[in-house]
């Protein structure tokens, strides 16, 4: 069985502490910033003091050795790790949450819960690692719905073959980042994705929000290592071909890929694997201006050298995350081979970024782990840090949003300039007083970029959740505006449905809605997530 994360924060509850350097860093940042002398934090809640209303819904007796209506466990089905769930687990009260929850065995389980949801009218959202930031395990279901179950698959959980020739595996669709990482470097194996939610996050939430991972380019998302996928639907149950990519008509993984649980659960799936790697290099850029460190990466995206680390941060990114007091963008070059040395790529890529004003010290380059260097190693221990943030942030009344696009490169330095103008402006509105923001890359490609961008303001306990989405709403509403998309890796969600309805064509949204009445007639499955929240 997997460790459990603990109920008000990151990591693990057989080690809860927050790590010291993530409180110290935020309280000495903010405090200056706000004008604070010193905060004080709300108390980590107590489970059973929670306020949850009673289970509307009785467990038959035959599911009884594996479904429960435990309220803790029912607390802890209750949210995933957005601000809004934050806010909701600091206020210790709990105005929606499942009915039951089911920790299934099998796929037979999947399919008996289906049934009594149906006959109960009750509405089944898959539970994987817990680490939606966007509304995707809430139990906001509508009023159609008489309860709501929460399927978790942390018993899915193994590794169950592998394909040596082939370089693939079939993985349980509950494991998370850190089994699959393990089961696999036995082997000299690994998935190589890496999203900062690997020790939480499972492969089944990777597949249906399409995740995104370690690279930086090329292989960004999970779709890149998908083979087949096995899913168990409210219809039956759908297992698709394995085999490499093929021309057979439209791809039915793309189907279930970013679905969020709205057609059935992911049970396994075949995944492309590597061996890991040998050869590795990185470096810290630096550039006075913003943009011009932006127009750099474009060149080294579209040159084909395909950097596994191809990401900047604006200087208040480093400055909020102590990764430098330098008044400097920094841009995080990076490769890595199993097969081959990378000095020739870098020094393209480096030929590339002093063509556009960036300076960098070459002499890291010779350190053997130059990734865990100066800057480029603050910001990678940092980066796996920040999902401790919001345990540090929420319950002194800071606000720390994100948001982020996809965008092609010539409408980008349109919309970064909007969205600072616009959520600068908003948090303004919301809270009274300026905050912090900043933009980084997240990821790149030929033809555009994913920005991403950080923001922190002082709220007040009564009304946080209307100003994050007062700030939120600004950012998105300009994505919109600007030929963007609502989100490039963080899932729709409830969070971003609003918006989610606009970006799509109506047209298809007719076909996602007849999709979902084959695998799921009775319309029982995430509703209000991809889907709206009515049967």
């Amino acid at each position: 069985m997997q460790q459990r994360m603990k109920h008000w924060g990151w990591g693990f509850e057989d080690k809860p502490e927050t790590p010291p350097l993530v409180v110290r860093n935020v309280e000495s940042y903010f405090s200056s910033l706000f004008g604070i002398r010193e905060f004080k934090p709300v108390p980590i809640p107590d489970l059973n003091e929670a306020i949850i209303g009673a289970p509307r819904l009785n467990v038959p007796h035959r599911f009884s050795g594996f479904c429960t209506t435990d309220k803790i466990e029912r607390i802890r089905h209750a949210v995933g790790r957005s601000f809004l769930d934050y806010a909701t687990i600091y206020s210790n009260r709990y105005d929606y949450a499942p009915d039951v929850v089911a920790f299934v065995r099998s796929e037979e389980d999947i399919q008996e819960i289906y049934n009594w949801a149906v006959q109960v009218r009750a509405a089944v959202i898959p539970f994987g690692g817990g680490t939606s930031t966007s509304g995707g395990v809430e139990p906001i279901v509508g009023p159609d719905f008489a309860g709501v179950i929460a399927v978790d698959m942390r018993r899915f959980n193994r590794i169950l073959e592998t394909d040596h020739v082939s370089q693939s595996a079939r993985m349980q669709a509950g494991a998370t980042g850190n089994e699959i990482e393990a089961a696999l470097k036995t082997n000299g194996y690994s998935l190589r994705h890496y999203p900062q939610s690997l020790q939480h996050s499972t492969l089944g939430g990777w597949i249906a929000t399409r995740s995104a991972g370690h690279f930086a380019t090329l292989f960004t998302r999970i779709d890149d290592y998908v083979q087949n996928m096995r899913v168990v639907t409210p219809a039956g149950v759908i297992e698709t071909r394995r085999m490499p990519p093929d021309g057979a008509g439209p791809d039915p993984d793309r189907l279930f890929m970013g679905s969020e649980g709205g057609l059935g659960i992911i049970t396994e799936a075949w995944m492309r694997i590597q061996k890991r790697p040998r050869f590795r290099a990185s470096i810290a850029v630096f550039f006075d201006d913003f943009l011009k460190g932006c127009e750099a990466i474009r060149v080294i995206a579209q040159s084909g050298l395909n950097p596994s680390n191809l990401r900047i941060i604006d200087a208040e990114e480093a400055r909020v995350n102590h990764v430098s007091a330098r008044n400097q963008s920094i841009l995080f070059l990076g490769f890595e081979s199993a097969d081959h040395a990378v000095v020739g790529q870098m020094d393209r890529a480096l030929e590339i970024c002093a063509d556009h004003g960036g300076q960098f010290d070459r002499e890291v380059l010779g350190h053997p782990d130059s990734n865990r260097q100066a800057e480029q190693g603050r910001w990678r221990d940092i980066f796996v840090e920040t999902g401790y943030y919001r345990e540090v942030t929420t319950p002194r009344n800071i606000i720390y949003g994100i948001m982020e696009t996809s965008i092609t490169w010539d409408k980008f330095p349109t919309v970064y300039n909007s969205v600072m103008s616009a959520v600068q402006a908003a948090i303004k509105e919301a809270t009274g007083r300026p905050g912090s923001l900043s933009c980084r890359f997240s990821y790149v490609y030929p033809d555009g970029p994913a920005p991403y961008w950080s923001f922190y303001c002082l709220g007040s306990r009564d009304e946080m959740k209307q100003q994050w989405k007062h700030v939120k709403t600004a950012a998105t509403n300009e994505f919109l505006k600007h030929g963007g998309s609502v989100t490039h890796h963080t899932s729709i969600g409830r969070d971003n449905m609003l918006w989610y309805e606009k970006q799509t064509d109506p047209l298809f949204r007719k076909s996602l809605a007849a999709t979902r009445k084959v695998f799921d007639p009775a319309g029982i499955m995430n509703p209000g997530v991809i889907y709206p929240s009515t049967r």
